[in-house]
C-alpha cells in the first residue's frame, strides 16, 4: 500500500510550529494575521509562500490563504501552486485547495517505483480520506503511464484513479509497456 505523504497527513500537534517571515502583522481588532515571505516548519513538513493571511489569528481553528510561489515539501512529496487555501481545526489540517497555472504535486514512489505526479488548474486535497481531486486540464502519471481529462480523482491510500472528460471532451490514457530485454531467439528489428 502507498504511504500517505507527510504533507497529506494531519500534522503531529505535539511538534512545535516554527514560523519565519520577512514581515508579519497581527490585527487584533479584525482577528487576522498577515505575513510576507513566509516559511513554516512543523516536523518534516515545510511550507513557503510570498504572502499569507489567517483568520481568525490562531493556529487552533482558522482559515489560511497563501499566495505567490506556494510550495509544500515533505520527504515523500512536494506541491507547488500559485495560491492555496486550507482550514485548520483543532490544530489539524483540514481540506486544502490549491490553484495555479497549473498547480502540481509529486509523490515519491515506494522502493523502485517511479514517483506519481499530477497537475491541474485546481487541486483539492482531503487529508481525512486521502483523496486528491484534480480539476481543469488534469493530468496524472505514475512515471510511465498517463491519464488526462477535465477531472481526475486520485485516491492516494488505495492507489485508485477515476477520470471524467467533462462536456464534450475525452479521457485520454497513454499506457507504456515495460521495456523488455531482447533475447537471443528474438528477431532483430530493422531500423527504418
Amino acid at each position: 500500500m502507498l504511504a500517505l505523504p507527510l504533507w497529506a497527513q494531519a500534522p503531529d500537534t505535539a511538534l512545535p510550529i516554527e514560523l519565519d517571515a520577512d514581515f508579519s502583522e497581527l490585527d487584533r481588532r479584525n482577528d487576522r494575521l498577515v505575513f510576507r515571505g513566509l516559511r513554516v516548519r512543523q516536523g518534516e513538513l515545510r511550507l513557503f509562500a510570498d504572502d499569507a493571511e489567517a483568520t481568525p489569528a490562531d493556529f487552533e481553528n482558522s482559515q489560511w490563504t497563501f499566495r505567490g510561489n506556494v510550495r509544500m515539501q515533505a520527504p515523500e512529496a512536494s506541491v507547488t501552486a500559485d495560491r492555496a487555501e486550507m482550514s485548520i481545526a483543532g490544530q489539524r489540517l483540514g481540506s486544502v485547495r490549491l490553484t495555479g497555472s497549473p498547480a502540481s504535486f509529486e509523490q515519491a514512489g515506494l522502493g523502485p517505483a517511479l514517483p506519481t505526479s499530477g497537475r491541474a488548474r485546481r487541486l483539492e486535497y482531503d487529508p481525512a480520506t486521502g483523496i486528491m481531486l484534480m480539476v481543469g486540464e488534469a493530468w496524472l502519471t505514475d512515471g510511465s503511464n498517463e491519464i488526462s481529462g477535465d477531472r481526475i480523482t486520485y485516491d492516494m491510500r488505495n492507489e485508485r484513479v477515476t477520470a471524467d472528460a467533462g462536456e464534450g471532451g475525452l479521457v485520454r490514457l497513454t499506457i507504456t509497456p515495460p521495456e523488455r530485454e531482447q533475447g537471443p531467439d528474438d528477431p532483430e528489428e530493422d531500423a527504418p
